[in-house]
């Protein structure tokens, strides 16, 4: 019995096996938030609360296996969790889906070497910035620009049913190209089409395209989405048509230091409807209340934004955004929505404790246009919807550890 167990362990101590890790985050804070100026009436208005937030911890599990010869197998498995409210809800009652036991966030599996892999699964595509703008997804929880990049008009969030070609090495590093049915995405749920959307073959095809060069980094984004069968509610236009969407996205930052980095980024996100009955008559209702024309076509919006992070000293990092939305226009005539654009800022700062735990204090505000309905929706975050013309603002403090 005794040489048969230490053939045993022998055996397992020059086994291969593949490693599993255990990483996460736990990230929470205390904010003051509020909503006035509704051209609605006051009535609309979302009077100063004080409440706990949730921003965006997870839990991940993750294997990697060495194949040999330069090449390895891997999988993730990560969800988000609420430390908020303790459901799959967030602060305003809705789902937030970035939480929940489900692969709410990246969930795939993969095989490649250092200059190329594969993966399969649901992913991340569009709505990333890298290094041109962590502030919101790594620094300080919220900004108000971050979720400008994604403004539901075409990008997609998270991508389900995604087959996605990743670069590794040289400048081009974390590159990408994909490929999904358009099943379901974060941004886009499915909706239950209309007859003549049934035989609707939906699909998302895009790259990122990421490029370094000393203290120069650059990125583009595209996002094609063809036949989708569910519009979004409350989006411009408002409306349950089978439609087309493009997203375009460009960055470019300078590390002008250790940890400091400028960049300017500009978006221009598309819809077009394709069938011709809605095509011919839809009614632009950007959001609850505005309505009015037709359109031939369908809309687009375009917007830029501009952010510094600077490395202060002693493990402290201040950051600074400035965003513009302009008003929304069809792609037809006698399609203009006018005062239907946002502009937006956010200062903040981020005190590092060690490798893995910081403080942070963020304050943001939000001015909409008449029409405007802009949020810092991501996460669930704002407690109730944006009427018309309201004006965000909040200030949080919180703490942030990565294990």
């Amino acid at each position: 019995m005794k040489k048969t167990l230490i053939a045993l362990a022998a055996l397992a101590a020059t086994a291969s096996f593949a490693q599993v890790t255990l990483s996460g985050r736990i990230a929470l804070g205390v904010s003051s938030y509020s909503a006035n100026g509704s051209t609605v009436g006051a009535a609309a208005d979302a009077s100063a609360r004080t409440k706990v937030d949730e921003y965006s911890s997870r839990l991940k599990f993750a294997v990697n296996e060495d194949l040999g010869g330069g090449m390895r197998a891997f999988g993730v498995y990560e969800f988000g969790l609420n430390y908020d409210t303790g459901t799959g809800n967030g602060q305003s009652g809705t789902a937030n889906t970035a939480s929940a036991f489900n692969g709410s966030r990246e969930s795939h599996i993969g095989i490649g070497n250092s200059t190329m892999e594969v993966r399969v699964g649901r992913q991340n595509v569009y709505w990333t910035q890298g290094d041109l703008s962590e502030q919101g997804a790594n620094f300080v929880g919220k900004d108000s620009i971050s979720d400008m990049y994604t403004r539901v008009l075409g990008g997609n969030v998270r991508q389900n049913n995604t087959i996605l070609l990743n670069l590794n090495s040289t400048s081009f590093a974390g590159s990408q190209l994909y490929w999904a049915t358009e099943a379901s995405s974060e941004s886009a749920p499915v909706g239950s089409p209309t007859a003549a959307q049934s035989n609707a073959n939906g699909s998302v095809v895009g790259f990122k395209l990421n490029w370094d060069q000393g203290a120069w980094h650059a990125m583009a984004d595209y996002n094609k989405r063809s036949n989708v069968s569910a519009d979004v509610a409350g989006v411009f236009p408002a409306l349950n048509s089978t439609f087309d969407a493009t997203s375009i996205k460009l960055g470019l930052g300078y590390r002008y230091a250790e940890r400091s980095i400028v960049a300017i980024h500009y978006w221009d996100m598309k819809k077009e409807f394709t069938d011709a009955a809605t095509n011919n008559t839809a009614t632009v209702q950007a959001v609850a209340g505005v309505t009015g024309g037709s359109i031939n076509g369908g809309n687009k919006q375009t917007g830029w934004a501009l952010n510094v992070t600077h490395n202060l000293g002693n493990g402290l990092l201040g950051y600074a955004s400035y965003g513009v939305l302009n008003n929304m226009s069809g792609t037809g005539t006698n399609a203009d929505l006018n005062d239907s654009g946002t502009t937006a800022y956010s200062i903040g700062i981020r005190k590092e404790l060690s490798k893995r735990t910081a403080l942070f204090g963020t304050y943001g505000q939000i001015n909409n246009a008449a029409a405007g309905t802009y949020a810092p929706t991501g996460g669930s975050f704002v407690p109730v919807t944006v009427q018309p013309g309201a004006d965000p603002t909040y200030f949080g403090i919180g703490m942030m550890h990565n294990f």
